[in-house]
Order: structure tokens, then C-alpha cells, then sequence
């Protein structure tokens, strides 16, 4: 996990926690803390004044949307520092991520989930099981990916095949390992619907139909060669209608590209 998160996360757990501290801990990662204050300046956001220092950008965007936005760089940063012997595009699976982080929250807020910051973090890592096959097992994920290519199927049933596990396992681990909340475990767990998902929430709905919807519109791509099918039971839960979909697709296109900024 990356430390600066750690870190924030920690503060945030403590009630006597300040702007200014947080904002120092922020900036002990010139990068991270440039990228921050990037992202906060962007179309993204949309402010009419530029945001001059992270003080003043913790204040205005709030705790929960700080602590996603240091997620969403600190896991790009660490990651993209590796390379694999598979045949996995690293681009294109960021901004897939990022694409999927965008569009569940959006979703989120459509539907008036409570926290949609929280499913943005569930978005950008769902399919991250995917991202420790390619570093850790690249020949065997090789196969996996000339599977999905030449027969269309799901990635799942292709690990499933393969390996004996999927990347909804190995990114449930890693999300417990890093000792993620619950919720956001279930997010990335569960985004698939296997089964009769019993224990289905909001959340986990919001980013099923986010990756839904971002393989859809082509936005990056993480191996899937057919977009799935929208889980009945997730859509019901939403509470969403089909003329929802037209002003939510439009946001994520445009959210789309300006959140690529993180990717920069």
C-alpha cells in the first residue's frame, strides 16, 4: 500500500486531525502533491478560481474526495513503476480504471448513493487482481488474454479455467491486505455479480454497472473483448430508469477526459 495513503487514512481516523497537517503530509510527495493540485485545477472540477495551495484544496473538495484523489495517483504512481512479461497494456488498463472510477461515481451520485467518493475508489481498483496476474504470473495470464481474444469469453471464466481463481479473488486479498473497509472490499470482490450475489449492495451495484458502461463506450480496456450483460437485480437496486442513462453517458464521457489527468 502506498505510505502516503497509509498515512492519510490514519489522520483521518483521529478526531484532532487539521487541514494543515493533512495538507503536509500531502506534500511530502512533490509529485503526488502537484498532481493533486493538478487534477483540482482541471476541467474535472470546474472551479472559477484556481486552487493555489493543498490547504485551501482539502477545505474545498473535502476529506473523502482528497483521500480518493491520493488513492487514485499514489496507486498509479506505485504501479506504473513495474514492468510485465505478459501481454498487457498498461496504458490501456489505467484508463480503464479510471474510466470505471469515473463512471461508477457518477452512477452513484445519479442513484443518490450516500458516499459516491467511496465508489470511485471501488471503481479504480476492481479489476486490479488483473494487474498482480500480468506482474506476478505473466505466462500463465498470457494465456488467459489469447483466450479472451480469440474466444470472446469472459476473463473470469478464462482464470477461472486457467488458474483455478479469478482477478475478483486475488483483488478481494489485496484490498483485504491492505485493509480496506468492507465495502470497498465487496466492490472489487463482487463487481462480476457471479451467481445469485446475495449480499448485493448499492455500491457494489454502482461499479458493476460503471465497468459495464465503461467497456461500452471503449474507455481504456482491461482484456474484455464483449460487453457484459447488466446484472437485473443491480439495475432494480439503483432504482435508475433507461432515460437516466443518456445524461449519466454524457457526464462520463466528459468526466472521462478530464479526469485523465491522473494518468499524466
Amino acid at each position: 500500500m502506498p505510505a502516503i495513503y497509509t498515512r492519510l487514512s490514519d489522520l483521518f481516523a483521529q478526531s484532532d486531525s487539521t487541514v494543515r497537517t493533512i495538507a503536509e503530509v500531502i506534500s511530502e510527495d512533490p509529485t503526488i502533491a502537484a498532481k493533486i493540485l493538478k487534477i483540482v485545477n482541471s476541467a474535472f472540477y470546474g472551479f472559477p478560481k484556481k486552487i493555489g495551495n493543498l490547504q485551501r484544496a482539502v477545505v474545498i473538495l473535502g476529506l473523502n474526495e482528497i483521500k480518493s484523489m491520493v488513492l487514485a495517483t499514489s496507486i498509479v504512481k506505485t504501479f506504473t513503476q513495474f514492468d510485465s512479461d505478459c501481454e498487457f497494456h498498461m496504458k490501456s488498463f489505467w484508463e480503464h480504471s479510471v474510466g470505471c472510477a469515473v463512471s461508477a461515481k457518477i452512477v452513484a451520485e445519479a442513484a443518490y448513493l450516500k458516499n459516491p467518493e467511496d465508489v470511485f475508489t471501488g471503481g479504480l481498483l476492481h479489476d486490479i487482481g488483473k494487474l498482480i496476474h500480468a506482474l506476478y504470473l505473466p505466462q500463465e495470464f498470457s494465456r488467459v488474454i489469447a483466450e479472451v481474444e480469440h474466444t470472446g469469453i469472459p476473463m473470469i471464466e478464462s482464470e477461472q479455467g486457467i488458474f483455478g481463481f479469478t482477478h475478483t479473488h486475488t483483488g478481494r486479498i489485496l484490498a483485504e491486505k491492505w485493509h480496506f473497509p468492507e465495502e470497498t472490499v465487496n466492490m472489487v470482490a463482487q463487481h462480476h455479480l457471479e451467481g445469485d450475489s446475495p449480499n448485493l449492495s448499492k455500491e457494489v451495484a454502482a461499479v458493476h454497472l460503471g465497468n459495464t458502461l465503461c467497456i461500452a463506450f471503449g474507455l481504456g480496456s482491461a482484456g474484455e473483448k464483449v460487453v457484459p450483460i447488466v446484472n437485473q437485480k443491480a439495475w432494480e437496486m439503483l432504482g435508475l430508469q433507461l432515460s437516466d442513462l443518456e445524461s449519466v453517458s454524457g457526464r462520463i464521457n466528459k468526466s472521462f477526459r478530464e479526469a485523465s489527468v491522473i494518468l499524466e
